[in-house]
């Protein structure tokens, strides 16, 4: 059914997409009159086709979260001219999110030069979120250029609401900062969080997040902000009072989408909003999950440590130990076999060919990207000399070849060879120096025959035996002006191209790490999403081999992407800083918090230098947690700068939980002193900080890196130790039960999750069996708790392709298995009947 009106503008198109489990086919969606309405059993979105506004209606208390809201496309300030608004159901929809179904709302200008647009709402089965698509028809008779879409404009906040402790969070890409921040109001790139308690419905929790959701041609910009309406004075002037709060949600880019004459263009972009969830942790991970589907992002892990040739080159960062060259990396491998790290897992190394324009009259390796380039430069030596050999022999010895790339930074001689490759066609600058993060002259990613040569490139890498690489300098491939060959790329998707090309050429199992730090010195080019999919890495700090808090908070507070749509590491970090090797304490707490929050451990400290207790410790980390859950920041909403508490949910009955201090030494009068860091075991999570186990259960907690048992707690209590400044710490918590159960194991930090499986407690034979997964010469050490130590002696133990030896202290048994390779074995623990 089609309803049409003559009146004036702008409306927001929504898709809905949601996590929440319900019936199916319980959308709804009516056009009557003047009104359009689509909606299940937790919201509905509800357009008035006389004026063209639309609203969100949270169901459980029936009050709007936003308010007359607009759809504008392009920059819109003057006054709105008469449009025709038409609804029409698009029927069921069934996608990579679930099934639901489409409304979809005209706007058809009668006089204007405005676009013919439209807004795509599509609303799924049992979802508390919902996704806004959009598009335009071109009903001029020449090409217009659409830079700017704002899908939701001023829709009015806290209507019937009086908002109390609103907080805010951006979500951050790259090295941008990304604070809990004390406020309701907020600009941000990407996506971004709003959580508040309504004081009128008793301090009730209500929550907003909003974000992009399928990327391929703009960014996003998300604003809750306040604009006042102009008003006459007394003396009839146009002034501005009393503002009011609101959401706007944009699309936006630099250049902008080029729509032929007749065309009807359907933007593949979409916004992704929730506003039925009132947990902001549960919202914030249904954002991820979302956003993961919505772009097939499912990152590959960084299952290995990776050695960084250029950082343990530099003395600064690394030892100045000059191995930034093909055989200097290959004998770092015959150390690194020699440390029995590859006992754990592989190791990669990266040879970065970083030769810079200063050295050469602009002369580099960059474009040419050849053998013959990367030897002459000095990165590919004898008798390694093309990564065909360099590669071979690092795989001999169980490595994997990792390489660097200058994002759009060509040398001088490829682009006199190929100037009709680069920008606008044109390298009449190139007589110009320049500093190598804002290059006069760069690559037209949109030209075919230099995206042909690209993919030729990447393939023929891959047949070298090349599995990853690093693009630096990704802010020069951000084109702000334009100047491609192809104009129907915008400059989010000419951007995007360079590692789609790098994708297919290396394979789906490659790589992909994005150095997008931005910022001034990068032209203030935008740390964005859209690579979500592409991309598997992304770093989130400047060159820097020690730790600090923040790079664990920047990472951390991005746990509901990390693991699921990318991964963020805070770049390499040095086991021996400036000559002197880290405290253990310190060297545990960046391996603790860059291994858990991060999954990518990049290391500036060579094997040759490493002592058997930083192997050893590099060890605990691998393998690294599975894609699809990440610790959640429990802590984040209790007015620290720093989060101090993470959980990660192994199951209903165990997790594993990290504390920190964030105190640094250097700033602290008194160095020496500890803190202490505590959380509630129950609790709203939100309010508390909580580890949101059972209040009714009480809890076996076992400290990893010390490998103690630590006692039984209550859930009605408060966890607390004392660290000392810069500590990290990781525990175990599992609920007691009336067995015999393990606390955890000396092998890896997750005490358990990774290195055992299939624990049985059989009461009948009064045994406790699993398989434990050993590595060659390493006694495993396995800790066990039994109810009490009358009812459970230990009577023998027995495993297979191992020695096992045990021992009983009162409440608590050791069991210690060792193997002569590495193997499986399946441990039986019999207590006497």
């Amino acid at each position: 059914m089609n309803f049409t009106v003559n009146k004036i503008l702008i409306v927001v198109c929504f898709t809905l997409v949601g996590y929440s489990v319900c019936a199916q086919n319980s959308v709804q969606l009516n056009i009557v009159k003047d009104k359009a309405t689509i909606e299940n059993e937790h919201f509905s979105i509800e357009f008035n086709l006389l004026d063209g506004s639309y609203s969100g209606i949270e169901k459980s208390d029936n009050i709007p979260m936003f308010k007359n809201a607009w759809y504008t496309v392009g920059h819109s300030s003057w006054k709105p001219q008469p449009i025709n608004i038409t609804a029409e159901q698009l029927g069921a929809v069934e996608d990579k999110i679930g099934q639901g179904k489409k409304l979809r709302v005209w706007y058809t200008p009668i006089k204007s030069y405005d676009p013919i647009r439209f807004l795509d709402v599509v609303v799924y089965d049992g979802k508390t979120f919902f996704s806004l698509g959009w598009g335009v028809k071109n009903n001029l008779k020449s090409t217009i250029r659409i830079r700017k879409a704002e899908l939701l404009r001023n829709g009015l906040l806290f209507e019937s609401q009086k908002y109390n402790a609103p907080k805010v969070l951006r979500g951050g890409a790259g090295a941008e900062r990304n604070f809990i921040e004390d406020t309701w109001q907020i600009e941000a790139h990407n996506s971004a969080m709003l959580t508040y308690r309504d004081a009128i419905a008793g301090d009730k929790r209500r929550t907003i997040v909003a974000g992009g959701l399928g990327y391929s041609e703009f960014m996003r910009t998300v604003e809750f902000h306040e604009r006042s309406k102009p008003q006459k004075d007394e003396e009839n002037d146009v002034v501005y009072r009393n503002p009011r709060p609101f959401i706007t949600l944009t699309v936006h880019d630099p250049q902008g989408k080029y729509i032929k004459p007749g065309e009807l263009w359907i933007s593949d972009d979409s916004y992704f909003v929730d506003f039925a969830t009132a947990n902001p942790f549960e919202s914030l991970e249904g954002y991820g999950r979302a956003m993961a589907l919505a772009n097939d992002a499912n990152p590959n892990k960084y299952d290995f440590p990776t050695l960084c040739g250029w950082m343990i080159s530099k003395k600064r960062f690394g030892e100045g130990k000059e191995i930034n060259h093909s055989a200097g990396l290959v004998s770092e491998m015959d150390f690194a076999v020699a440390s029995g790290i590859t006992k754990y897992c592989p190791v990669a190394v990266r040879l970065e060919p970083d030769y810079y324009p200063y050295k050469d009259d602009g002369n580099t390796q960059q474009g040419w990207w050849d053998d013959e380039h990367w030897a002459k430069y000095g990165s590919l030596t004898k008798p390694y000399e093309t990564f065909g050999k360099f590669s071979k022999a690092v795989q001999g010895m169980g490595g994997k070849v990792f390489t660097y790339f200058q994002s759009s930074i060509p040398s001088k001689d490829f682009a006199l060879a190929h100037p009709d490759w680069m920008l606008n066609d044109d390298i009449s600058l190139i007589y110009e120096d320049y500093g190598h993060t804002r290059p006069v002259i760069r690559y037209d990613f949109t030209n075919p025959e230099f995206q042909q040569y690209t993919l030729s490139m990447w393939k023929r890498l891959r047949k070298d035996g090349v599995v990853g690489v690093k693009f630096d300098y990704p802010e020069t491939s951000w084109a702000w002006y334009g100047g491609f060959d192809d104009k129907s790329y915008t400059t989010v998707s000419a951007y995007r191209k360079g590692f789609e090309l790098c994708r297919e050429g290396l394979g789906a199992d490659a790589f992909i790490h994005e150095r997008i730090i931005g910022g001034k010195v990068h032209e203030s080019v935008p740390r964005t999403d859209c690579t979500a999919g592409i991309v598997d890495l992304q770093r989130v700090w400047w060159d820097a081999s020690h730790f600090e808090p923040e790079m664990a908070s920047k990472m951390g507070l991005r746990w509901y992407k990390q693991g699921i749509v990318y991964r963020y590491y805070p770049d390499g970090k040095s086991f021996i800083y400036h000559g002197e090797a880290l405290k253990q304490k310190d060297r545990r707490t960046f391996l603790t918090l860059v291994g858990l929050l991060s999954g990518r451990i990049e290391m500036g400290t060579s094997f040759e230098s490493m002592t058997k207790e930083m192997v050893q410790d590099l060890s605990r980390l691998f393998p690294v947690l599975p894609n699809g859950k990440s610790f959640r920041p429990v802590d984040m909403l209790l007015g620290k700068k720093h989060p101090e508490v993470y959980a990660y949910t192994v199951n209903e009955k165990w997790k594993q939980v990290i504390l920190i201090n964030n105190d640094r030494e250097k700033e602290l009068k008194r160095p020496n002193v500890t803190k202490t860091i505590s959380a509630p075991l129950a609790g709203d999570q939100a309010d508390t900080g909580s580890l949101g186990m059972d209040v009714s259960k009480k809890y076996h907690v076992f400290d990893f890196w010390n490998q103690k048992p630590m006692g039984i707690i209550k859930g009605d209590e408060v966890f607390a130790v004392n660290l000392a400044p810069g500590e990290a710490q990781v525990y175990a918590i599992r609920e007691v039960k009336n067995h015999p159960q393990i606390l955890g194991t000396d092998r890896h930090i997750m005490c358990g999750m990774m290195e055992l499986e299939d624990v049985k407690w059989i009461p009948e034979a009064k045994k406790l069996q699993f398989a434990a997964q050993l590595i060659q010469g390493e006694t495993m050490k396995i800790t066990i708790a039994v109810p009490n130590e009358q009812s459970f002696k230990l009577d023998k133990v027995e495993g297979k392709n191992a020695k096992i030896t045990f021992d009983q202290n009162g409440q608590y048994i050791t069991i210690n298995a060792l193997a002569e390779k590495n193997t499986e074995s399946n441990i039986e623990i019999f207590f006497k009947k």
